[in-house]
């Protein structure tokens, strides 16, 4: 009889787990739970590993029978007891790695513990608010840094259908970059477009555009060949109108990288933080005598 099998037999044909799933739902319910370990919780055990039923995760959903409790529960046992012995096997096999694993896992929770509090400290602490002065700052004699990988537009971009009524209007307004023409053909768009971008200050990804549109020609060739467009297929007209672009490889513009730049300066701004918080604590504890050094 294998271990898998001793555990049913233990556990589950001499109805204990009818016990255990009881107990669970006793305690899950209780708003004092408290640790009970003992032999009547015990759900399995080998190679010196404990598995009691304080030990489980919230497996059983709530309203599940017996039954369906059961089975989640022997399932888990069950990979838990599979677990157990292959680790032991593990490191009965691998003795040498075992010092080298233990301190691995030392400095991975210790690693945890000090990026968990350097949020804290980033959260509560640390100025978040960049300004627009800060972020033109960055970006002046830094621009060679910011080179697009994409082709970029600002552009009037509307996807009519057919049928929508007076086209015209949209024909005469979307070359125009004034507020009341933009206004009227956002109104417009608003209701009968199937697609639109009426904002001509705003950078866009060309690529955005092209997926949307029937255009056969290279995008860097349409850009630099073409400026207002309109195209009818079956089903769509679509008016384009490029107010501006670069190409990739092109510096980006301050506008489209301001986002970019915001992250690189917090990015900045956090490690600095950070640096600066270590040292104050370094030497608080100088200070406080809870230092000491033998070399």
């Amino acid at each position: 009889m294998n271990v898998l099998q001793l555990v049913h037999k233990k556990f589950f044909r001499q109805g204990k787990l009818v016990f255990v799933l009881l107990s669970a739902l006793f305690f899950l319910g209780s708003c004092d739970f408290f640790d009970v370990r003992s032999d009547e919780t015990l759900l399995a055990k080998t190679y010196g590993s404990r598995l009691y039923l304080e030990d489980l995760p919230d497996l059983v959903p709530r309203g599940a029978s017996v039954a369906d409790s059961s089975d989640i529960v022997r399932r888990y046992v069950d990979r838990w007891v599979s677990q157990q012995i292959f680790l032991h096997h593990a490191m009965e096999s691998l003795p040498a790695e075992k010092a080298d694993f233990q301190r691995q896992v030392r400095e991975y929770e210790n690693s945890l513990w000090i990026h968990a509090y350097e949020n804290d400290l980033v959260s509560r602490q640390m100025d978040t608010v960049v300004t627009e002065q800060e972020l033109l700052d960055y970006y002046e004699g830094r621009e060679d840094q910011f080179t697009l990988r994409d082709h970029i537009v600002q552009a009037t971009y509307i996807k009519l259908p057919l049928g929508a009524p007076d086209a015209g209007q949209v024909r005469s307004l979307f070359r125009s970059d004034d507020e009341e023409s933009i206004e009227r053909l956002e109104q417009y768009s608003l209701q009968h477009a199937a697609a639109y971008s009426v904002d001509p200050g705003r950078w866009m990804h060309f690529n955005d555009i092209l997926m949307d549109m029937p255009v056969e020609e290279e995008s860097a060739a349409f850009l630099r060949n073409n400026r207002s467009v309109e195209i009818t297929d079956d089903y769509y007209r679509y008016f384009l109108y490029i107010h501006d672009y670069r190409l990739r490889g092109d510096v980006s513009p301050f506008d489209f990288a301001k986002n970019n730049i915001r992250m690189l300066v917090l990015n900045q701004r956090r490690k600095d933080f950070i640096q600066q918080k270590r040292s104050d604590l370094f030497n608080s504890a100088i200070e406080a005598n809870q230092v000491e050094t033998y070399y």
